[in-house]
């Protein structure tokens, strides 16, 4: 996911993507190229409701052909159904009388006769060619005595959604029924008719009913009678949005809606942008707070389900929203993010590799590259061992060199070391000027951290040798000592720092003493040395000599430690000897005899040396209450 500060670049990247895929949907949207599909959804929006009371449908259907004859009937039929519904307030046929009766002349006389002595108004269809534009109306025999509406359907996908109540000077079959009916009704140009339900959902009977008398009269009395085929043989049916419906029932569908005075009505395009740009902008927001997987794509799925949804809901109250449209500016902005964000994040692993290589091991880089919740603020406690490393005098070295020559030496020495400690499993936690910080036992666990630190310190002693040498042969660099301290406890261990820059650290106690003994090697003249914690966890691997420095206390401190120096070479047989001796009576506070074995090895020993000068000093000043333990006044 994206991290939770973003750089100018990645800003610049995100108002790219956002600015493409906004014109891009909204250059979709102004050309309608999606129209038809967002039709064939609104299709599914549509759900069922009670029809209107005022319509009723009288079917031709297959019963009634059977009994009334095959098709087309004789006019008479039609004339019979006229004189029935005489208390009906209108009467609408939907079938052509655009050619006379041919077989039976008096049949079309007697349609003529009921239309003229009608009390309620009949509607007859006239069709209007979508092409050619040729007007199809009934002879003028029928057309002098009705209402005359236009039957044509608008269906350019193949489904029946919208008419056009005003077309070619004429006006709609159903909008002239819903003007019989209130002449006051606002008639719309063009609309979307608002379906009730499938087939059926309209009081439909059959017209063999209506014929036999077995239709009671309250049933159609004041209301709207349509008359019209939906026999399947007779082909009078379209595709819509609750399936195959009959032209009749099409038309008490959009009469019902006119009736209804609600029309369903489109978003201004102004308004259309605005509501795109919000998407894309609601996409924006969750793509880049979400950081894990599988929330970022359930809440875009929710999101992009509430967005249909509420589309869904403005549809019923006859409002259209550009769904379609709205769903593919979300859909669009979010997959183009994730892309970024995946394309990105590819490049951050790379960058974290290339970037830490030169300073953790491979399966520290890993592990962090697969979790990098590890990179946050926190911490944890943890048992670590802790490296400090420093170059004695490097004040002085640094005021002998240029600028270019002391950055170079310090580039090659920290280079040697650096790789010493990443090898041996460590951790180099930071540089501080010339000193280097190295970590044991995290982020990874690692149960012979001390062992690895310690083998780490005495290599590197080894190898400042060898560098030493190079330098000295090549006439580049003067030669440099380095003491190292190392101390294994327990610290918190995280990242440390503020919410915009941290850096991964140990906090503790045990890491300041561990800085400690890395200044103490000045005071005893010696490379390494190591605390009794550390001591403990190597002194059964045979590839460690170390001997007991001292029982010190350090300032700040109220309790005693004792330390060790871990020896990178074996010393002379004779040191240790008198070493040890002089302790023995260091320590019970007998100087003088101390003296006499610390002398004995101080020109070839530093602890040694100190021990004789400490001596000595406490010869002229006895120290009260004398225990074996020395308190360093100075950090």
């Amino acid at each position: 996911m994206f991290p939770t500060q973003l750089t100018g670049k990645k800003y610049i990247k995100i108002a790219i993507i956002f600015c493409a895929a906004l014109l891009l949907t909204c250059a979709v949207f102004y050309f309608g190229l999606l129209d038809i599909w967002q039709e064939k959804l609104f299709d599914k929006f549509f759900s069922k409701k009670s029809p209107s009371q005022e319509i009723i449908i009288f079917a031709i259907d297959n019963e009634s052909i059977a009994k009334v004859g095959q098709w087309p009937w004789q006019r008479s039929v039609f004339a019979d159904a006229i004189e029935k519904l005489q208390s009906a307030k209108v009467i609408a046929i939907d079938v052509n009388f655009s050619e006379p009766d041919s077989q039976n002349p008096d049949s079309d006389l007697l349609l003529a006769k009921a239309l003229q002595t009608s009390m309620p108004n009949i509607i007859l269809p006239l069709q209007i060619d979508s092409k050619t534009k040729e007007v199809t109306q009934p002879l003028s025999l029928f057309s002098d005595y009705s209402l005359l509406g236009n039957v044509s359907i608008t269906n350019e996908d193949g489904t029946a959604r919208t008419i056009k109540n005003i077309d070619e000077n004429t006006i709609s079959f159903a909008a002239r029924i819903a003007k019989e009916l209130n002449p006051q009704l606002h008639i719309p140009d063009t609309m979307r008719i608002a379906y009730a339900g499938p087939q059926k959902t309209f009081l439909t009977l059959p017209m063999i009913d209506l014929l036999e008398n077995r239709v009671p009269e309250n049933i159609y009395q004041d209301k709207v009678a349509i008359i019209g085929a939906t026999a399947p043989d007779l082909h009078d049916t379209f595709q819509t949005p609750f399936g195959l419906l009959s032209g009749a029932e099409i038309h008490a569908n959009a009469a019902a809606t006119i009736l209804s005075q609600r029309f369903y009505q489109k978003l201004p395009s102004s308004f259309a942008f605005i509501l795109i740009f919000l998407c894309n902008l609601l996409a924006l927001v969750i793509v880049i707070k979400i950081k894990r997987i599988f929330w970022l794509l359930l809440s875009l799925a929710g999101t992009l389900c509430l967005i249909t949804i509420a589309s869904m809901a403005f549809f019923s109250y006859n409002i259209i929203l550009p769904v379609l449209y709205l769903d593919l500016s979300f859909v669009t902005l979010s997959a183009a993010l994730i892309i970024l964000q995946y394309l990105t994040a590819s490049e951050e692993k790379k960058f974290i590799y290339n970037s830490f290589k030169y300073y953790l091991s491979p399966e520290v880089i890993n592990e962090i590259i697969a979790d990098p919740s590890k990179l946050k603020l926190g911490g944890e406690r943890k048992k670590v061992t802790i490296l400090f490393s420093d170059i004695r005098g490097f004040t002085t070295i640094s005021e002998r060199m240029t600028p270019e020559n002391l950055t170079k030496m310090l580039n090659e020495y920290f280079t040697v070391m650096t790789d010493i400690v990443m090898d041996n499993k460590g951790f180099v936690n930071r540089y501080i000027g010339d000193a280097i910080m190295g970590i044991w036992g995290t982020p990874l666990v690692n149960a012979t951290q001390a062992q690895d630190a310690c083998r780490s310190a005495v290599k590197m002693m080894q190898a400042l040798q060898t560098l030493n040498q190079q330098w000295k042969l090549a006439g580049k660099f003067e030669e440099i000592t380095v003491g190292l301290g190392i101390n294994t406890g327990q610290v918190v261990v995280g990242n440390v720092g503020s919410k915009k820059r941290f850096n991964y650290d140990v906090i503790g106690d045990e890491a300041n003493f561990a800085a400690r003994l890395e200044g103490l090697t000045k005071s005893y003249g010696v490379k390494i040395i190591i605390s009794e914690s550390t001591k403990n966890e190597i002194q059964q691997y045979l590839e460690f000599t170390f001997r007991e420095l001292d029982t010190i206390m350090v300032k700040g401190k109220k309790e005693p430690k004792t330390i060790f120096e871990l020896l990178v070479a074996p010393l002379d047989k004779k040191i240790p000897e008198h070493f040890s001796t002089g302790q023995h009576y260091y320590k019970k506070g007998d100087f003088a005899k101390a003296i006499e074995h610390f002398s004995l090895a101080a020109d070839y020993d530093g602890p040694s040396k100190t021990y004789l000068e400490r001596c000595k000093e406490f010869l002229v000043h006895p120290p009260e209450n004398w225990n074996g333990i020395y308190e360093f006044k100075n950090k």
